[in-house]
Parts: structure tokens; C-alpha cells; sequence
């Protein structure tokens, strides 16, 4: 079972929770980090590291709400310096939080394409 790290700018990380909450609960596999307005680079680090320290030895996915900003930025270090158990996914939606939450069996790489599939599919265009 691999850990959950939602991250990302304002309340991302906190509203993909309240509607983890209200739709279908959060498990305690996952882990949500706000980059909030007036927040250092450096204090998201910081919180990061300690969440990832607490973590230690676990596989962890990393999702981020950004590709190249600075919740990617850190994310995608932690994957560099981890690639056997780590990985950073980019731009998910609800359906692929809900599924993550649901089932997190399997490695961070299989969640990863599972969540970006889901996102994919859950597009929808009604007229």
C-alpha cells in the first residue's frame, strides 16, 4: 500500500480532502499539504520533509496540482532522490482522487497511470 501526498497551491490539497470527506471519507493513507498565500518556498519544504521523514520506508505517490511549480518542484526532488519508491503525478481530478482513495494498492508508478487514466476517462462533454 503506498502513501498518498496531495500538495498544491491556496486550499488545493485541503478542498480535494473536504470532498474526499463529504463524497466517500479519506483514509489515512493520504496526506495533504496546502502551499498557502504568504507561505515560504522554504516552510513547504519543511513540512514536506517532516511528512516524508514520518513516512519512511513507504512507497509514496506524490500528487500536485501544477507541472513545473513549486509544490512539483520539491515533489519532483523527492522522486529524483527516490525513484525506487517514489513518484509525482500532475493535474489530477476528483474521480482519480476518489479512486486512489478507494484502493492504493500498488506500487506509486501503477497508481500514478491508474489516477492519470481515470482523469482521462472522467472528461466529460454534456450538450
Amino acid at each position: 500500500m503506498a502513501e498518498i501526498v496531495i500538495i498544491g497551491h491556496g486550499g488545493y490539497a485541503e478542498g480535494v480532502r473536504s470532498n474526499l470527506e463529504m463524497v466517500i471519507g479519506v483514509p489515512e493513507s493520504m496526506h495533504f499539504l496546502n502551499f498557502a498565500l504568504g507561505m515560504e518556498r522554504s516552510e513547504l519544504e519543511a513540512a514536506l520533509n517532516a511528512l516524508v521523514e514520518g513516512l519512511e520506508g513507504r512507497e509514496i505517490l506524490f500528487c500536485v496540482d501544477l507541472p513545473g511549480a513549486t509544490p512539483f518542484q520539491l515533489a519532483a526532488i523527492h522522486t529524483a532522490q527516490n525513484p525506487g519508491c517514489c513518484r509525482t503525478v500532475v493535474g489530477l481530478n476528483p474521480m482519480a482522487y476518489m479512486e486512489l482513495a478507494m484502493d492504493t494498492s500498488g506500487t506509486p508508478e501503477d497508481l500514478a497511470k491508474r489516477a492519470m487514466e481515470t482523469t482521462k476517462d472522467s472528461v466529460l462533454l454534456f450538450l
